[in-house]
This record gives C-alpha cells, sequence and structure tokens, in this order.
C-alpha cells in the first residue's frame, strides 16, 4: 500500500489544521505509542491530567530535542503555554517545569487565555515538527528525516523540536509554530528553513500553510484566501469572523462545523481593512488515505470562493 502522503497529493493543504485555540506542549523524551500521552514515560497522573484538555480548547502536545534524549538531571522539563488567537497571542515557557506545575495547570482556564504564572512571557518564535511513529509511518520517515536535515543545517538547532501528532499525517512533514498556532503541511528543507528563518518576525509561508489552528477550517480557508489576494504575510495581522445576518460575530449563536456547508465570512486586517469571502464544502477528486495502512476513502475540502473588499472596520 502507497503512503498516506503520497494518495493524498491532490487534497489542498488549505483549511486542514486542527481546531485548537490554545496548546500546552511538555517535554517527554524517549518513544511514544499510539496515544502519546498515555503511551510514554508520563507519570500516570499526570497523563490522565493532560489527557482532560480533550473538549476544553486546548491541545496538548508532546515534544523531544536531539540534543536532549533524556530530562533535566534535577528532573524538570520544557513547557510551553500558549494561547493563539488573534488580538491575544501570547505564551509563556520554562525550562525547568516540576511534575507539580503540570498537574496543576487548568486547562480549560488556559483555551480561554487565562495563562498561569509559570516560567516567563515568551515572544520567541518555536516549530515543532511531528514525528509521531506511533501514529503514522509518513510522520516518522518524512518528519524525523526534515528533523534531522533542518537542525544540522539551521543556525538556531533549539528553535526546532520534534512533537506528537498534530492531525493529517497524510500531509507530511507537517509542523505547528508556535505563538501564533500556525500549522504547515508538506515540507521540504528549502520551506522549512524559510518558515524556522522567520520565526522571530511570524511571517507565514503561504504555499506551506495549513490554516490558523484558533480557526475553524472555514474561517482558515478565508484567511489563507485573503493572505494570497493582498498578499499579506504577517501572522498576526488578520482575524477571521463568521457573517450572520449582515454582521460579523465571533462564534455563529447554535452553529456546529458539521451543520454548515457554506458560509459567508468577514477577514478583518488590523489596520481596518476587510474582506469578505464566501466558502464553501466540496468533495475531493480522488478518495486517499487519511493514515497509512488505511483504505482510500473521499473527503471533503474547504474552498475559498471571490475575495471582495468590504467598508472598513473600526480599530
Amino acid at each position: 500500500m502507497i503512503e498516506c502522503s503520497i494518495s493524498a497529493l491532490a487534497e489542498p493543504l488549505a483549511a486542514t489544521a486542527a481546531l485548537a485555540t490554545a496548546y500546552v506542549i511538555v517535554e517527554q523524551p524517549g518513544p511514544w505509542g499510539h496515544d502519546a500521552i498515555h503511551d510514554s514515560h508520563l507519570p500516570a497522573a499526570m497523563a490522565d491530567h493532560l489527557s482532560s484538555a480533550a473538549g476544553t480548547g486546548t491541545r496538548v502536545l508532546l515534544a523531544r530535542h536531539r540534543s536532549r534524549p533524556e530530562r533535566a538531571s534535577d528532573g524538570t522539563r520544557h513547557l510551553w503555554i500558549g494561547f493563539t488567537a488573534p488580538g491575544s497571542v501570547r505564551m509563556r515557557h520554562t525550562a525547568h517545569a516540576t511534575d507539580d506545575d503540570i498537574l496543576s495547570l487548568d486547562l480549560a482556564a488556559i483555551a480561554a487565555n487565562a495563562l498561569p504564572p509559570i516560567g516567563e512571557k515568551s515572544d520567541a518564535g518555536i516549530m515543532f515538527v511531528c514525528t509521531h511513529s506511533g501514529r503514522d509511518r509518513c510522520c516518522a520517515v518524512h518528519g524525523r528525516a526534515l528533523v534531522s536535515e533542518l537542525t544540522q543545517s539551521f543556525e538556531d538547532p533549539l528553535s526546532i523540536w520534534e512533537c506528537s501528532h498534530l492531525g493529517g499525517h497524510r500531509f507530511a512533514p507537517t509542523a505547528l509554530v508556535m505563538p501564533s498556532g500556525i500549522v504547515y503541511g508538506r515540507l521540504d528543507l528549502t520551506s522549512a528553513r524559510q518558515i524556522a528563518t522567520h520565526l522571530g518576525d511570524r511571517t507565514v509561508n503561504l504555499d506551506h500553510c495549513r490554516g490558523r489552528s484558533a480557526f475553524a477550517p472555514p474561517l482558515q480557508a478565508a484567511d489563507l484566501a485573503v493572505r494570497h489576494f493582498a498578499n499579506i504575510l504577517d501572522a498576526d495581522a488578520l482575524d477571521a469572523l463568521w457573517v450572520r445576518d449582515g454582521r460579523a460575530v465571533p462564534v455563529p449563536p447554535g452553529v456546529t462545523l458539521d451543520m454548515i456547508a457554506s458560509a459567508l465570512t468577514e477577514v478583518r486586517h488590523v489596520d481596518g481593512r476587510a474582506w469578505r469571502v464566501s466558502v464553501r464544502q466540496v468533495p475531493l477528486p480522488n478518495a486517499r488515505q487519511e493514515s497509512c495502512g488505511k483504505a482510500a476513502q473521499d473527503g471533503q475540502s474547504w474552498v475559498a470562493g471571490d475575495v471582495e473588499v468590504a467598508a472598513p472596520w473600526r480599530v
């Protein structure tokens, strides 16, 4: 059976980032099984606590670095806690998180932008490449090869980490950039180096961008359509909203994604410019494997229509 990343080459990258408003990323060296949190060597109480993030809007990932095959001698870990919604992006980081620090995290509060006073505020961009072999062969083969090449050739290898499952291994190699929460796919060394080089100024690589994970997939499609239309590369420049009854709103009341086949959106720039974009779900042209070893199946993608300039919004 062919690799899932080969079978899905015709599937668009846009609007495929898994939805998450916030992230907790915990250093955990060593192997990760299919369920990274429980199938690793995390203490059982910590694994149970981190797993309780499901449904809160906070996504938990494990991370490791080739220069740190073991935890620090004092038993502490690197820990990143980030909120990624536009207008409120921020992240905290410590290289010395204790087990008690992690057990104390209020995962639902983090999704509401209440970050705990652990570590220090960090504006330093960091890139996490999925190498989770326990979930998919493509991430193991292509993700690990990319990390190896990148860390050997990049000036700041400590800004490049491996991470557990990001979703969408058929787009491997995939990566998450923090604190923006932007997700990439089908990376090669050239594109990964370009992204890594611009971690500090948060420039988006449009050719490999899957979307901003704080946005639902229809809004990811609209955001990327406007970025292409107006050549906007600043990760923090745009916000995307639903349009209901002629008004742009953050969340459509009573509407869930499985109820939506098409939508009208408004994308706003921090300088006051705005655009209206219609988006719709369309069938993929070909069946594809969602993961290596699985049978090919049909799927849907979110596609943006024409981008129309809208009346400026109040800054």
